[in-house]
């Protein structure tokens, strides 16, 4: 009955801790407190305890984490397994399909690339005068009366593909971002100066090179070891002279080779052999050889006839790359007028129209850290009088009809002594380049002398042309020069007699004062990006 009684109270007492509880072994009774005669019979923790909900909690967690790790193992066993069944499937279609992958990448990835080449530039010129432009066009400027003209140009922007479905064939289309010039009648500019059209045959993006390449003749079919590496070009390509030259001098994206400044295109449409001949993989020689159209790649051809072009390059002690070494090259080209043959555009009627000729002969050294050579050239109506105001030119040189100003009468002259199919060219030039040892500097330079007509007496056309800077070298891909470029009349101004210029034009003509042009100068920051 005690123990009873007690009950309630022991729970109550204790529904927040544990209870140690003893017992009377003689009567059976239940007690909290030690005592003679009792026994410790256990700790009694109430059903609602604090501790007895921790004690549930705790148990209960640690069973769920349990779980929870065995659910992971096991999900994380299934996956592995998945992932060795997907890499084995992935191995088999991989292996099945690497056949195919290398036959696709060995036919177009490996076979096609692509090419850009930028030249841009900034110039300052501090006189302006008529002349030739000193690179590509749209180098024109303002002539005279308008010094201190400056500019930013883009003078070539190039898309270059080549296609090599094999060995034996390469092609190649290149692309040129192009500002074309003028109206049908020509472009005046200012009060005092024009410039020629460049709208016939060209388009605003115009096409550059596409030719065709067969390379393995020699190698495969005449088997002639010596020349395993020449090749027959077909198609809108190379000048045989032009681009090698510009090979050879190496600062083509500051200024132009000498025959390229005065007439002769870069590009030509025809057909062509060309490549080096070695011996013990020495190069003895290199020649290019073609016949094309009168025309070039910016013109349409309008000409019967054809005109053939050579060049070869002999090196007497052997060269162990394209130009290293003492070497000598001869150019010869051989045309007509681009013109219809009821204009006087043929061999039978050689008037004003008549046949042309140029020829160059070049001696030149190239070393490790520099290089120089020389060259002597001759022409035959080689240079129009568009070609010397081919960057700015009279009024009335090109605008149609004439729009007379205080340079009538110097326009007349400059074509009576240059378009009268009699004119006769020679020239010197030299040009040459220096690295400066540990640095990314080179010093380089051009001067260039040359008579646009030797059967005058003294011509006031006659002019040198010199070009002086440095470059630097960023990388393989990319390098700038600072430049100064230079176009001077070197005889003392004079009045040009009418007589002599009637016996030159074959028409009765009036003396021509101040016959002597003004010089032109710039200073100029080129250039060039290619990859």
């Amino acid at each position: 009955m005690l123990a009873g009684l007690l009950a309630p109270a022991i729970v109550q007492a204790a529904s927040d801790k544990t209870v140690t509880l003893y017992a009377d072994p003689a009567t059976g009774q239940v007690f909290m407190k030690p005592a003679r005669n009792r026994v410790r019979i256990g700790d009694y923790i109430p059903a609602q305890s604090t501790q007895e909900i921790e004690r549930r909690i705790e148990m209960k967690t640690q069973q769920q984490l349990e779980q929870d790790r065995n659910a992971m193992k096991a999900e994380m066993e299934q996956r592995r397994v998945q992932q060795q069944q997907w890499n084995a499937e992935m191995a088999k279609q991989v292996g099945e399909i690497q056949p195919f992958a290398r036959e696709f990448g060995d036919r177009w990835y490996k076979k096609i690339s692509v090419g850009t080449l930028v030249f841009a530039d900034y110039r300052y010129m501090t006189h302006t005068g008529f002349g030739p432009g000193f690179l590509d066009t749209p180098q024109t400027w303002p002539g005279v009366g308008n010094n201190s003209f400056s500019s930013f140009d883009i003078s070539r922007a190039y898309l270059d593909f080549k296609f090599t479905p094999d060995d034996n064939f390469m092609m190649r289309v290149t692309t040129d971002a192009y500002a074309t010039i003028g109206t049908a009648s020509g472009d005046a500019v200012g009060k005092n100066t024009s410039w020629g059209s460049q709208l016939d045959g060209n388009l605003g993006i115009r096409l550059k090179y596409a030719y065709l390449d067969y390379n393995t003749f020699f190698k495969k079919v005449l088997k002639v070891a010596p020349m395993s590496e020449d090749k027959f070009t077909f198609g809108q390509e190379q000048n045989p002279l032009v681009d090698w030259e510009e090979a050879l001098y190496g600062f083509r994206y500051v200024n132009l080779i000498p025959w390229n400044y005065l007439s002769l295109s870069s590009t030509q449409d025809g057909f062509s052999m060309k490549g080096p001949i070695k011996f013990n993989e020495l190069q003895y020689a290199d020649y290019d050889i073609g016949v094309f159209n009168d025309a070039n790649f910016h013109q349409f051809e309008q000409s019967n006839y054809k005109q053939v072009m050579g060049r070869i390059s002999a090196y007497p002690f052997g060269a162990k790359s394209r130009f290293q070494g003492l070497g000598i090259t001869g150019f010869y080209n051989y045309g007509y007028a681009n013109k219809p043959a009821d204009l006087n555009g043929g061999p039978n009627n050689a008037g004003r129209t008549g046949n042309l000729q140029r020829i160059a002969v070049l001696m030149h050294y190239t070393a490790e850290t520099w290089g120089i050579a020389g060259e002597c050239d001759s022409g035959h109506n080689a240079f129009s009088s568009g070609n010397m105001f081919s960057g700015s030119g009279p009024l009335d040189q090109f605008t149609t009809p004439a729009k007379p100003t205080g340079f009538a009468q110097f326009d007349t002259m400059a074509k009576g002594i240059l378009d009268n199919g009699q004119a006769n060219q020679e020239g010197w030039d030299f040009f040459g380049h220096y690295d400066i040892p540990h640095t990314p500097f080179t010093i380089f330079g051009m001067y260039q002398q040359f008579l646009p007509n030797t059967n005058a007496s003294k011509n006031p056309l006659d002019f040198y042309r010199w070009v002086a800077g440095v470059q630097y070298l960023v990388n393989k891909n990319l390098r700038f020069a600072i430049d100064s470029q230079n176009l001077t009349y070197y005889h003392d101004q004079f009045t040009f007699p009418g007589s002599e210029l009637t016996a030159l034009s074959g028409k009765g003509q009036k003396d021509t004062e101040f016959a002597v042009p003004r010089d032109t100068h710039a200073l100029m920051l080129n250039m060039e990006f290619k990859y």
